[in-house]
Formats: structure tokens, C-alpha cells, sequence
């Protein structure tokens, strides 16, 4: 029996290990099974580099695993060495297999510090599956230099490519139209002087027609748009559409329109040239083709102003050798940079040494950096958001009314009163006074933390100042709201966007905690309880947070689709400003029915503003039209500003409650600029557009340009429309109050013979 009993177990304990075993392969089996992901995702093949201060349009190819249809929200989260940049989450998107390539629009990055890539974690969310799908990767190249972007159409199905192609690509670069400076000088210690390009470098991002964007904010990732020949063919007309918006915006265009055209692609054409004719048409033969004569035989290709924007037009035989100079390309090519009228480099770099006798002598020696490039990406600045708080900031907050205090206090009178006293003497239970007594002032003091706090989270201000730029006809052709957000209690608040670039910015003060980097904007001390907590040089901008302080994470997360509709949420702090940029092409707002011809001057005209006066001419003009509380500023070269000194440019507020931001500290070997300690006195709102709208000469790159394409950062480079070095430009601003905002028409103008 003792046998029999030992087999038995033996063979029970065979059953159970044959059980565990089978056990085990089955939850191996469907741990196997779980792993292989019904979807997956990696960046597609086309996808270019990507630049730091751009909005990113990027391309994923989706691999569907299972049959039928995968439905979903994709999750995106851009980061790289230890900072969150954003945080994307798409609309639900439908795909059906077994691939599929979608195109989702990134916020901007904007980083203090030089990234070569970015880093992108990406998740998905559905009915079928959720979870993560891995880490991919952005490639940021030339991160030490400034850089520009060109989008080049680029067919796939044409194989055949003109020889000279390359040639006119590489013509257009800007560090080819960087004039060359004599390099003979020798600096202390024999140290030749250096080729500034250098320090200036284009990409291309080719990507082919067919996947061209038709939003016109969607090519505010570039700087220009090159079409060559089959490219602008295959073109569709949504596509001509949203180009040509972002064009007439302040984007720049190179176009061969050679070969058979449609009537769409014609009537592209003459939109271009709607605000500069130039006694050029656009009038196609029996075979559908522009002759070769449609631009003059006498010149390579014809530059025309568009709105903001700027195209340059070659009608002549593509696979003809181009044998313009350099120079002369320069002149052709150069309004597509958005070239000064007068690029002034520097020489000699000048300082003051105070002696031992106390005596100041100024010495100088020769420039290596004569344009600034070496040094464009340190002085290179944010947008200084700070100077808008005293016009915006709100003078004081919504508070619980007086008469429904009252009415709490008395009711909590009579109840801990008569209530008690006589409710309960009916009821024989007076001893229960001591129970109802704290029940009562518990309940009334509830119910006014409840109140206080339901005032102060409805005293949500939003205000803003609004930027309509016009074009030469007077259209709106781009808007740009900057709007402050205040809030009396911590918490989250959404911004509906319908299509428009959402950009956070920081204020700058002391109390901003909403901004996405540790360094500021700009040369300047901000101050809090005498303790210097943030300083910017001449030099790089270090982004290491202090040791005792955590990382920096980007508090907006953005849903929908980028930027056609989308909502951006905001984790703000009580008593601390925001400011938001929101950039849309053209804008919602109708443009204004005026005749802008009564507001030419001529220079005699122009006389008052050298004593930093406007026009009568212009304010009675402005008033006539828009009412007595119409406001009026003119800028004409670098130091030439006016106002009409009106009492609304200020705030009503009392200086007390302005920011203590020192904007114009003096830092050691940076030169301090002459028309903004001129202006130190006057209303912030006045030197926000004027930094706005004029940009500095001495900043790296604008030595040679006067602003870059639309792209709606926080760098701002994008909206100064005058041109500082060009005598006859002047920039005509008019300011109108709307309820809580301020609506500013920017138009420039050209001073009348």
C-alpha cells in the first residue's frame, strides 16, 4: 500500500507539474501575444531637419497590424536634455491599414540653449488600443548657427531634373549673398579676420508637391518657398490659396512658372502681382505656357512686392545657364531675405579706458564679426512681453459685492440669534444651542470661503493689444493678438484656437512662473526684494536651473489640430501675469474702408518728427475716422519716433503697482542703444511698437535684413515691418481702443516727391 501510495503522489505531482508548465507557456504565450502592438509609428522617410523657433510640420508613417479600422487620439511630447517643450494631443483620427502617413503640426521650440535634436514621445489612445508607442527623433542641424529654411517642391515622380536646378538653389542660400568684407586686416596677435558666413547656414526641406500644406500658417515653418518648373504644375488650387496668403503675410517666394499652366495657376500669378504691377502680365500662349518674354529679356528674373511678402519671377528657359554675377544676384535675390535698403557694416570696434588720471581715452581696433553673425544667436532676443503689463494688467479685481455680504451677515445674526432662541425654545431643546451654535458659524463661514473663491476664479482678465498689419492696398494680411491673462486664484485656463499659432511668453517680472526657461529676454535685471534673481549678458544664456529649484516643465498642453482648431491649456498661478502670442493669416477682422492716400506726407511734412512730434495732418485724420480716443505714432530710420503724447498711452493705474523690471541695465561691453535711453521716460506701450515695429541694426542678422517671415515665435524677428536704413520708408501706426483691448493698424508708407 505504502507503494501504491508513493506512485499515486509521483503521479499527482507529474499532473501538477505538466499543470504549471502548460500554465506558464499559456501566460508566456499571452504575454507574446500583448506585445505585438496592433499599431505603430515612426517618423516617415521624407521628413526634413527641423529649426528651433519655428512652428514644425512634421510627417509619421502609422503601420496598422490588425483588419478594419483603428480609431484614436495620438499623444505627442517634445523634450530634449531635460526640458518639456510641448505637449500635443491630435483630434481623433480614423486610419486603416496596413499604413498610413499623417501630418501633424508641432508647436515652436524655443530654447535658450543649442540643441542638435529633439526628442518625441509618442503615445496613442483608442478603443482598440492605448498605450505607448515609443521615442522618435528630430534632427536640429546647425544648432551653433543662425539658420534659415528654405521648403523646396521636389517630385517624385519626375526623374528628369534641370542641370541648373542645383545651381539656382544654391544661389538663393543667404550665406551666398552675404556681402564679402576685406579679410586682409589682421586683428591683435595675428589673428586674420574670419569669413562671417560661417556662422550662416540654409537647409532645405524638400518634400513633394503633393504634400504641400493648404493652411497658410502651415509654411510659417520656413523662410522661403522655391518652385521650379514641375513642381508649381503640380500644384493644386488650395494649395496656390494658402501659399499665397502666407505670402502677401511677409513670406518669400522663388517661382519658375514654366510648361503647360492651368487657369489657376494663371490666376495665382496675377494675384501676385496685385500690389506691384509692373507693367508685367501673365497672359499664356495657345498651348497653355508663359513666353519666355513675360519677364523683360533684360533682366534674369523680376522682383515684385506682394502684400509683405516678396516674390521673384524667371520666365526664361530653365535648363538656360545663369551668367549674373554674384553681385547682381544679390540684387535680384535679396528682397527675398528681406534685405536692408542700406546694409552699414562695422568696421572698427570703438571702447572708452579710463585712465590713471581719470581721463576717459576711446581706442578701437579692427572688426572680426563686421555683420554680427558670430554673435546673432547670443543677441538674439525673446519678445520683451513686459512692457505691455502696464497697459494691460487690470486696475484692481472683481470683488464679492457689498450688499450680498450683508445679507449673509444678517442672516447669520438672526439665525445664531432669534432663529436659535426661539426655534428651539418651541421645540423644548435650548440645550442643543451648543451643537446648533458651531453648526450654524461653520456653515455661514463655508459658504463665504465658497463665494470669495467662486469672485475671485470668475475675475479672469483677458486683454489684449492686437497688431493688424496692412498691406500696400490696405487689407489686413496678418494679425497678431498678444493677450494677458490674469487670474485671482491658481488654476487651469483653456484658450480656443481656430486657426492660429499659440506661443506662450514670458512677462519677465518677478512673479512669472509660466514662462518655459530659466533665462529672460533680452539684456536685463530683474529685481525681487533687492536680490538680482535673473541676469542675460552679452554671452551665452545658460539654462541650468539653480540646484535648489526643478526642472522647468512647459505647463501648456495643446489639443486638437495645429493649427486649424485647437485648445491650449494653461496652468497659471494666482496674481501671476501671462502673456500669450496668437498669430493668424490674415485674421477674422474685416479690413478698415479707409483712404489711406490722405495719410501720404512728404518730407517737408515729416519735419515734426525730429522733435518727436506727429503730424496734425495725421491725428486729425485718425480722429476723423476712428473717434477722439484714436491714438497715432509714426517711426521714420532708426531714431526718428513721434507720438501724439495723449494721456491714454499711459495707465491709470498708480506707479506703485507697475513691475519692477529694470529693461535697460547697462552690461558690460554691449553698447547701450542710444534711442531706447530716449525713450526710457516714455509710455511703455509707445517703446513696445517701436521695438515692435523698427528692429535694431545691431542685432546679429538685421545688420543685413530688415525682419524675417512670418513664423509667430516668441523671438519676435517676424514683425518689424520698417526698414531703418531705407530714408523714404515710414511706418504710419494708429491705436484703437475696443472695449479691453487696444487694436493697432501698422501700415507702411513712402514719403510723396
Amino acid at each position: 500500500m505504502l507503494a501504491d501510495h508513493d506512485r499515486s503522489f509521483a503521479a499527482s505531482g507529474v499532473r501538477r507539474f505538466m499543470l504549471f508548465l502548460a500554465i506558464s507557456l499559456t501566460l508566456q504565450g499571452s504575454k507574446a501575444f500583448a506585445q505585438i502592438k496592433p499599431l505603430t509609428i515612426e517618423s516617415s522617410t521624407m521628413q526634413p531637419s527641423v529649426a528651433i523657433g519655428r512652428p514644425m510640420l512634421t510627417w509619421w508613417d502609422v503601420k496598422i497590424q490588425d483588419k478594419g479600422l483603428v480609431t484614436g487620439k495620438f499623444r505627442f511630447v517634445v523634450h530634449s536634455e531635460g526640458f518639456q517643450f510641448a505637449t500635443v494631443e491630435t483630434e481623433e483620427v480614423t486610419l486603416n491599414g496596413p499604413e498610413q502617413r499623417i501630418r501633424v503640426m508641432l508647436p515652436a521650440v524655443n530654447c535658450a540653449q543649442t540643441v542638435d535634436r529633439l526628442y518625441v514621445d509618442i503615445s496613442f489612445r483608442g478603443k482598440k488600443y492605448s498605450g505607448e508607442l515609443g521615442q522618435q527623433l528630430l534632427r536640429v542641424p546647425f544648432s551653433t548657427k543662425s539658420v534659415f529654411v528654405c521648403l523646396a517642391g521636389e517630385s517624385r515622380t519626375v526623374r528628369k531634373k534641370s542641370p541648373q536646378r542645383d545651381k539656382v538653389i544654391e544661389r538663393l542660400k543667404f550665406e551666398n549673398l552675404v556681402p564679402v568684407l576685406p579679410s586682409s586686416q589682421k586683428l591683435p596677435g595675428g589673428q586674420i579676420t574670419f569669413d562671417e558666413t560661417e556662422h550662416v547656414q540654409t537647409f532645405l526641406a524638400s518634400i513633394d508637391p503633393a504634400d504641400f500644406p493648404s493652411e497658410p500658417l502651415a509654411y510659417c515653418g520656413y523662410d522661403m518657398v522655391i518652385l521650379l518648373n514641375d513642381e508649381f504644375r503640380n500644384l493644386r488650387k488650395p494649395q496656390l490659396e494658402g501659399l499665397l496668403a502666407w505670402i502677401r503675410a511677409g513670406g518669400s517666394l522663388y517661382v519658375e512658372p514654366n510648361g503647360v499652366l492651368e487657369p489657376y495657376h494663371l490666376d495665382f500669378l496675377r494675384s501676385l502681382t496685385k500690389d506691384d504691377h509692373q507693367e508685367i502680365q501673365f497672359l499664356a500662349d495657345s498651348t497653355g505656357r508663359l513666353p519666355a518674354d513675360t519677364v523683360p529679356d533684360d533682366v534674369t528674373a523680376m522682383a515684385i512686392k506682394c502684400g509683405l511678402g516678396d516674390v521673384v519671377i524667371r520666365t526664361e528657359n530653365p535648363d538656360q545657364e545663369i551668367t549674373v554675377p554674384m553681385e547682381n544676384w544679390r540684387a535680384i535675390a535679396g528682397p527675398l531675405w528681406k534685405w536692408r535698403f542700406q546694409p552699414v557694416p562695422k568696421p572698427d570696434v570703438s571702447w572708452q579706458i579710463v585712465g590713471t588720471d581719470g581721463r576717459p581715452t576711446t581706442t578701437s581696433r579692427p572688426n572680426s564679426d563686421q555683420w554680427g553673425l558670430a554673435s546673432a544667436l547670443f543677441t538674439r532676443t525673446s519678445l520683451r512681453s513686459d512692457q505691455l503689463l502696464d497697459r494691460l494688467m487690470p486696475e484692481g479685481v472683481r470683488m464679492v459685492p457689498l450688499s450680498l455680504l450683508t445679507a449673509i451677515l444678517t442672516a447669520f445674526v438672526c439665525l445664531i440669534g432669534p432663529g436659535d432662541y426661539f426655534g428651539l425654545g418651541w421645540l423644548r431643546l435650548r440645550k442643543l444651542t451648543w451643537l446648533t451654535f458651531p453648526i450654524a458659524t461653520l456653515g455661514v463661514t463655508a459658504l463665504t470661503v465658497w463665494l470669495s473663491n467662486n469672485y475671485m476664479s470668475a475675475a479672469e482678465t483677458r486683454r489684449a493689444l492686437v497688431l493688424r498689419d496692412l498691406s500696400q492696398s490696405g487689407e489686413i494680411v496678418r494679425t497678431n493678438r498678444f493677450e494677458l491673462l490674469f487670474v485671482a486664484s491658481t488654476h487651469q485656463v483653456t484658450t480656443d484656437v481656430e486657426k492660429g499659432l499659440f506661443t506662450p511668453l514670458s512677462t519677465g517680472s518677478s512673479l512669472d512662473r509660466n514662462s518655459q526657461l530659466w533665462a529672460g529676454g533680452g539684456p536685463g535685471v530683474v529685481i525681487q526684494n533687492g536680490r538680482v534673481i535673473n541676469f542675460q549678458g552679452p554671452g551665452p544664456v545658460s539654462t541650468v536651473p539653480p540646484s535648489d529649484a526643478p526642472i522647468r516643465q512647459l505647463t501648456t498642453q495643446v489639443q486638437g489640430r495645429i493649427p486649424t482648431q485647437f485648445a491650449a491649456t494653461q496652468d497659471l498661478a494666482k496674481w501671476t501675469p501671462q502673456i500669450n502670442r496668437l498669430m493668424s493669416i490674415p485674421g477674422s477682422a474685416a479690413s478698415p474702408e479707409v483712404d489711406w492716400s490722405e495719410f501720404d506726407l512728404t518730407i517737408a511734412e515729416s519735419q515734426p518728427m525730429q522733435s518727436h512730434q506727429v503730424p496734425q495732418k495725421l491725428v486729425n485724420l485718425a480722429k476723423a475716422r476712428w473717434g477722439e480716443q484714436a491714438m497715432v505714432a509714426c517711426f521714420n530710420g532708426k531714431d526718428r519716433w513721434a507720438y501724439d503724447h495723449s494721456q491714454r498711452w499711459r495707465s491709470a493705474r498708480p506707479a506703485g503697482m507697475s513691475m519692477q523690471v529694470i529693461n535697460n541695465f547697462q552690461v558690460p561691453g554691449v553698447p547701450q542703444d542710444r534711442v531706447a535711453t530716449e525713450m526710457l521716460n516714455e509710455p511703455e506701450l509707445l517703446r513696445w511698437i517701436f521695438q515692435a515695429s523698427v528692429a535694431s541694426v545691431d542685432q546679429g542678422t538685421f545688420a543685413l535684413i530688415k525682419q524675417t517671415s512670418p513664423k509667430g515665435g516668441t523671438v519676435g524677428d517676424d514683425l518689424p515691418l520698417l526698414d531703418s536704413s531705407d530714408p523714404k520708408a515710414w511706418l504710419l501706426v494708429i491705436i484703437v481702443p475696443e472695449k479691453d483691448d487696444f487694436v493697432a493698424y501698422r501700415k507702411l508708407m513712402k514719403f510723396q516727391e
